[in-house]
């Protein structure tokens, strides 16, 4: 009888993991953690004809997830949400910006969350908002089980190369402090959970040769090609509206509150444009944010983790890298105390501001 029970016990609990999305798929050996794990990953309604989703809600390759690599060599409480490149077409990135981004920040002390966003291989599958979604539900989600990590929620940050620098340049630009108004048009569509709640501002960002905008020209020039053209495309789609272009060029949406921030880029770049850099850079610049630069004298794009050193030296300057007791009260606002009952309103996407933002979204094209 014992022995049936356990058996018992044993089924009924792998009925309910599995019931709640809990899933034994491992990635490098370390498991899998769907970003909605009782769910497929969210899509827009009405669905875009071109997109199958056919595809079931454990689908590695078109629903998002997280990968966790936990500091174990002195950790001290930082985190990171690590976003590899690839152009919006792949995520090339995932073995060397990734993997080896991770364990030289492990050696840190800093615990990695690197994201298997989606992306648009061929032009028929994930458009914005998709990848959006994606980069705030990982910060959100990271946030929401930072203590499980040994993880401070207060010194979350994010990390992006190339094209996963758009992703962290665009949840660092528009964020909200977890709404439980789920009808607002920057959320995602059906089921909401808990983890909604939780803020997806990170408390830095850290862009290395990154994307930041979709403004085709350098203003004043009309020959000079300042997006990444092909990454734009996979993302916006080949016509897409000035709103929407507006709306995914960060360097335009920074304000005040956008987190501190550390840049790095070569300074002749041939794949993006340096001054998807330096554009970003005089934004904050102007906004009065912190930020810090490391420009590199070279043309190659893709030099991975050559830099991660002095964003460590960085974040230690910061005091993101001093250990302190992990505490996750309050992990719904990653905002500074000054700030959080300072009497200024919450924008839509979160920002203290004065004019609201995100209300066009639910008239801009996910495809034209």
């Amino acid at each position: 009888m014992k022995s049936f029970f356990r058996i018992f016990i044993f089924v009924a609990a792998t009925i309910l993991f599995t019931s709640l999305g809990f899933s034994q798929i491992l990635v490098g050996g370390k498991p899998v953690q769907f970003l909605w794990p009782t769910r497929k990953a969210p899509f827009p309604i009405p669905k875009p004809s071109y997109l199958d989703t056919s595809y079931t809600m454990t689908d590695t390759t078109k629903n998002s997830w997280l990968v966790v690599y936990q500091a174990t060599t002195n950790p001290n409480g930082a985190g990171i949400v690590l976003m590899p490149g690839g152009g919006y077409r792949n995520l090339a990135g995932w073995p060397t910006e990734g993997l080896q981004g991770a364990a030289k920040l492990n050696s840190y002390g800093i615990t990695v969350f690197i994201l298997h966003y989606r992306f648009n291989p061929n032009g028929t599958t994930f458009q914005h908002p998709c990848e959006m979604w994606d980069a705030q539900r990982s910060v959100r989600w990271a946030r929401a089980h930072a203590a499980q990590y040994g993880v401070d929620p207060n010194r979350l940050g994010v990390l992006g190369f190339s094209s996963g620098g758009h992703q962290a340049s665009t949840v660092s630009t528009h964020y909200d402090a977890g709404l439980t108004d789920t009808t607002s048009p920057l959320w995602y569509p059906g089921l909401h959970d808990s983890v909604d709640l939780v803020s997806c501002k990170p408390a830095f960002q850290a862009l290395v040769y990154p994307m930041t905008t979709m403004v085709q020209y350098v203003p004043g020039t009309t020959n000079t090609q300042f997006a990444y053209a092909d990454g734009r495309t996979a993302l916006l789609g080949s016509n897409p509206s000035q709103t929407l272009v507006d709306y995914m060029s960060n360097e335009k949406q920074v304000t005040p509150n956008t987190p501190r921030t550390w840049i790095n880029w070569g300074t002749t770049d041939n794949l993006v444009n340096p001054l998807n850099s330096t554009v970003y850079r005089d934004s904050l610049t102007t906004k009065g944010v912190v930020v810090k630069t490391v420009p590199v004298n070279t043309s190659t794009h893709g030099y991975s983790t050559a830099r991660l050193d002095s964003l460590a030296t960085w974040l230690s300057q910061q005091g993101f890298l001093t250990p302190t007791a992990i505490n996750p009260r309050n992990i719904r606002h990653a905002f500074s105390s000054s700030s959080v009952g300072s009497g200024k309103d919450l924008d839509a996407l979160g920002r203290f501001s004065n004019q609201p933002h995100g209300f066009e979204l639910k008239a801009l094209p996910i495809k034209e």
